[in-house]
């Protein structure tokens, strides 16, 4: 008795194969797109709990900055309790603008910062104060400032125009107590175009 043959195995010709595979590549290719998405938005979102490096030096900083900038760096002189976290001199492509940025924890419990630049731009003052518009302006040494707030941030900005002393437009802002607010903006007026001096220059930065 013969036995019966084995049916033949089909075979796929190179146009069925490609046909097949590409339904495979398309899935891989969407997974690897949505993996990079997530990685670049989670490497780019800031973490709420970022450390800052406690009590930095910001006359130090100052002097530096003063050299490099067209103006001269504030660096106010603030009472004990305050501690600055970080102080920079921020190149913020996507705004046009280099500013001069520091920012402080009061007894731990409120932040306060502000940033500077002699080349503002209404994008730049925008970013800076959150999209907050304007409710008021206040006075203080002379200088006008432009209040903007809400239920838990407060901004007061010194456009350039306004700015009698050195030209330079100035945001100051965050959230903290009438009080804190008022010490942080007599600090920074007083400052303003002052220069600072530095262990290395031995005389004072140029601004």
């Amino acid at each position: 008795m013969t036995e019966p043959e084995e049916a033949p195995t089909p075979q796929l010709t190179q146009s069925q194969a490609k046909r097949l595979r590409q339904p495979l590549i398309g899935v891989v290719i969407t997974v690897a797109i949505t993996l990079l998405a997530v990685f670049a938005v989670t490497g780019l979102r800031p973490e709420r709990d970022v450390a800052f490096t406690p009590d930095v030096d910001v006359a130090e900083a100052a002097g530096w900055t003063s050299d490099v900038a067209d103006f001269t760096a504030i660096s106010p002189e603030m009472p004990e309790g305050w501690t600055a976290n970080y102080a920079r001199w921020e190149n913020r492509v996507e705004l046009g603008v280099t500013a001069w940025e520091v920012g402080y924890s009061v007894d731990e419990q409120s932040f306060l910062s502000f940033a500077q630049t002699d080349e503002p731009n209404p994008a730049w003052v925008n970013d800076a104060t959150r999209q907050l518009g304007p409710t008021g302006e206040e006075t203080l040494e002379g200088l006008t400032f432009e209040v903007r707030e809400d239920d838990q941030w407060k901004y007061y900005v010194l456009e350039a125009e306004e700015n009698t002393i050195d030209g330079t437009a100035i945001v100051l802002g965050g959230d903290a107590t009438a009080e804190q607010f008022e010490t942080f903006l007599a600090a920074v007026a007083a400052s303003i175009d002052v220069e600072v001096e530095t262990e290395d220059d031995n005389g004072g930065s140029t601004g």
